[in-house]
């Protein structure tokens, strides 16, 4: 139970991270993986870069609401475990909510994904594909790397 919402948590943070901006620093370049990745695109036009700021703006403006809704469910839920007798009834019921407004994010992002893919050329597309590979070939040697340092 506690990993399933470990991983519901991570994934949340993951699905709103993917669109955060540093709000202390108006005007500069959001800090998000996949914004990271879209900002090294060689040859992005002028329009390109605002369309792409549209998309990510708007996306924020839309899983917002949902952001908020885990950060409450998240809460209850640990009141819910807490509680002297956990009703199981109720923690299920939390934890069906919790796949789905993940669920609502998820698909957000994935709109907001393509939208972006559909206004780049064949060569920004190669570019950016292959930066995600390298980035989820990086991320699946991590575990590895940690049992080598835990070995150690």
């Amino acid at each position: 139970m506690k990993k399933l919402m470990s991983t519901i948590g991570i994934l949340a943070l993951i699905v709103g991270s993917g669109f955060a901006q540093d709000a202390a620093t108006p005007g500069k370049a959001p800090h998000g993986k996949y914004q990271a990745m879209l900002e090294d695109i060689p040859n992005l036009t002028d329009a390109q870069r605002e369309q792409i700021n549209e998309i990510r703006e708007s996306t924020q403006k839309k899983v917002q609401p949902q952001r908020e809704e885990m950060k409450t469910l998240r809460v209850k839920m640990k009141e819910l475990k807490a509680a002297d007798n956990p009703d199981q009834k109720q923690i299920n019921e939390l934890i069906d909510r919790q796949a789905s407004v993940k669920a609502e994010m998820m698909k957000a992002r994935t709109a907001a994904e393509l939208s972006v893919r559909s206004i780049l050329t064949p060569e920004q597309l190669e570019v950016l594909d292959q930066k995600k590979k390298d980035h989820l070939e990086m991320r699946s040697k991590r575990p590895e790397d940690r049992m080598k340092r835990e070995t150690k």
